[in-house]
């Protein structure tokens, strides 16, 4: 039998046993690397192997994996509590923070990361919608600090985020750009750092109008049929809430309205449009209720009229989808934060769409493109909802071409 694995032996630890922490152990121990993971209690260290468990099961069924590769990804990944024994092995490289978002709970991880790790150790959060700034602060060496973000199921979907943030240095991001590619991740480089990235901007907003859909009385049986037609994606975004959860996706809106910031970028540039509707509000007090049971429960029961009843209604709710999704898109672009073909590719990879929003928007019609973006703004601005068009759509627009893959902005 093959001796097991050690604390000596681990290059890569991630610090959160929830399920993306479990499946971020996964995607890289079944790339070939000793990874660490470590939990607050034994509980969710359980769920967690029981949950990895699972999805190896599953992937030797469908002939993914044959019986030994499976034995020998759960060999390579060690699970433990003391988070201190965990960062003093001779062979670690890279720590990935996957804790829940909680930036006191984070905060308090970076200063015992800091502590535990040799200096050479480069220190990486995975927070969704936390200012990742502020979490390399607690830190005396900002400098191994960097911002990796991956996608919900991080051991299957090949997309991902990653950053320098204010005092990174180039080693780090070199060490994160390695890690990535060894775990066979599609990764985009973003330009500069901004809380939330790019994708996970595009993809709260989406969620976000399926909450506001819910409150103006539309089923959610109907509001998913849209989100697919919209984007040809498998799931529509009330199934994915099940799936990301609500209390996460209430966490990022909230972050990202947070006014009292001083350097929250989102409430300048969209005013209240990040403001939590009032569905998932009761939903989340319905869940603490039930003791953190945070399932939407809104598919189980069929809507009141069936799509096909009403195809106006189905049109309508794809169109607010697709201005969303170009809105932000642009604005991530406009903002300096990524490259107009890197949306697209991320987009692709991150949420199953066979085409980004860009290529949607070449394909509807740029002009067409900004009336769908116009009827969201006056929708909107009936709700007392700010919506911001960037100035980069109206130019596009005005100038009635295309965009290019490869296009640059001044």
């Amino acid at each position: 039998m093959k001796k097991a694995i050690t604390w000596e032996d681990v290059e890569v630890l991630i610090v959160g046993s929830g399920l993306m922490g479990a499946s971020l152990a996964q995607a890289f121990a079944q790339n070939g690397l000793n990874v660490g993971l470590i939990g607050r209690r034994e509980e969710s260290l359980e769920r967690a192997k029981v949950f990895i468990n699972h999805e190896l099961h599953e992937a030797t069924e469908k002939g993914i994996f044959a019986g030994p590769q499976t034995e020998e990804i759960k060999h390579r990944t060690l699970t433990g509590l003391d988070l201190e024994e965990a960062c003093g092995g001779k062979n670690l490289r890279l720590v990935i923070e996957s804790a829940t978002e909680d930036m006191a709970i984070k905060e308090e991880i970076f200063k015992r990361l800091d502590e535990f790790c040799l200096p050479h150790v480069v220190l990486a959060s995975n927070t969704s919608c936390l200012d990742a700034e502020i979490l390399a602060a607690q830190t005396q060496k900002p400098d191994r600090a960097v911002w990796m973000h991956f996608f919900f199921p991080a051991h299957k979907n090949r997309a991902a985020e990653y950053a320098a943030i204010t005092h990174s240095s180039q080693e780090s991001l070199l060490v994160a750009e390695y890690y990535l590619k060894t775990a066979r991740k599609d990764a985009v480089q973003l330009l500069r750092y901004r809380k939330g990235g790019a994708g996970n901007v595009i993809f709260v907003a989406l969620l976000l109008e399926a909450g506001r859909m819910l409150d103006e009385g539309f089923g959610a049986r109907s509001i998913d049929e849209a989100g697919k037609a919209a984007f040809g994606m498998p799931a529509g975004f009330i199934q994915l809430m099940e799936t990301v959860g609500l209390e996460l996706a209430t966490s990022c809106i909230e972050s990202f309205s947070n006014a009292s910031e001083p350097n929250n970028c989102f409430h300048r540039v969209y005013d209240n449009f990040f403001t939590s509707p009032e569905s998932f509000k009761l939903r989340l007090t319905e869940g603490k209720k039930r003791g953190g049971h945070f399932s939407t429960g809104l598919l189980d029961s069929p809507d009141k009229a069936s799509i096909s009843q009403d195809l106006m209604v189905l049109e309508h709710l794809k169109r607010r989808f697709l201005a969303v999704a170009f809105v932000t898109a642009t604005e991530v672009v406009e903002a300096g934060i990524i490259k107009l073909g890197d949306v697209d590719r991320l987009c692709q990879n991150a949420f199953v769409w066979p085409e980004g929003p860009f290529r949607l928007m070449n394909r509807t019609g740029i002009r067409e493109a900004l009336r769908m973006v116009t009827e969201k703004m006056e929708l909107s601005h009936r709700q007392e909802i700010n919506f911001p068009i960037p100035r980069l759509l109206i130019e596009q627009a005005q100038k009635n071409e295309p965009w290019l893959s490869g296009q640059s902005f001044s």
